[in-house]
């Protein structure tokens, strides 16, 4: 039905660590830039430091590019804002849940709309 995958990630920053998180998300969103597949990378804070990221890609192998480049970042990201919660928006491939089975995220499939 959809011809993408992704995931959405919300995460929550520690206080103190505002700075140091944004850091490596600006890092991060500088690399992704890089990353031909990546369709959305978005990331939206609240005032007291909850955190949504929405990641959207083309195919299953840019998913696994940008798996394999978040190793670079994983510690001081998790570090400033730890993750609370994980979806999985598509059908995502056991090869790419499991990356992410830490997190047990929720697992959700295509049911309906449309993505332009």
């Amino acid at each position: 039905m959809f011809d993408n995958i992704g995931w959405i990630v919300e995460a929550k920053i520690i206080d103190g660590k505002r700075d140091e998180f944004e850091a490596v998300m600006h890092e991060m969103v500088a690399a992704t830039r890089q990353e031909g597949g990546t369709l959305n990378y978005q990331y939206f804070v609240s005032d007291d430091g909850d955190v949504l990221v929405y990641e959207r890609f083309a195919t299953i192998e840019s998913a696994h590019i940008h798996i394999n480049n978040w190793d670079h970042y994983a510690e001081r990201w998790v570090a400033a804002a730890p993750a609370t919660r994980m979806v999985h928006l598509g059908d995502l491939p056991e090869e790419l849940s499991i990356r992410h089975v830490a997190l047990a995220p929720k697992m959700l499939k295509p049911f309906g709309g449309f993505a332009r």
